[in-house]
């Protein structure tokens, strides 16, 4: 993932999720002083790295050109459906299975 987000040119949007577990590995793995009691700069640097290829993503316009028709269907109040409808077009598509008639495979 990392390789095709360095390739890609902006605008794209980055799994986020990417590099919060590198901030979170910086910020567990890597002390914020020196044992010499000093600021560790490399510390910050590595944060510093992540934290511009994050904004190198958010720093590109998108180029979204306005059709008014597609405006107006997300707009349109009348294809919005109530929560009763929601749950029953769901139950449609993934019926409720009965716990009572699953295989009791407890026992086995």
């Amino acid at each position: 993932m990392r390789e095709a987000l360095h390739r890609c040119d902006p605008p794209c949007i980055p799994y986020l999720g990417m590099y919060l577990t590198d901030l979170s590995f910086i910020e567990e793995g890597t002390p914020d002083f020196t044992p010499d009691r000093l600021l560790n700069f490399s510390k910050m640097r590595m944060i510093a790295h992540v934290i511009r290829e994050i904004r190198h993503f958010q720093q590109t316009p998108y180029k979204i050109d306005h059709i008014p028709k597609v405006t107006s269907y997300l707009l349109d109040t009348s294809l919005l459906l109530d929560d009763d409808e929601l749950y029953q077009k769901s139950l449609l598509i993934e019926p409720r299975s009965s716990r009572l008639s699953a295989p009791n495979t407890a026992n086995v």
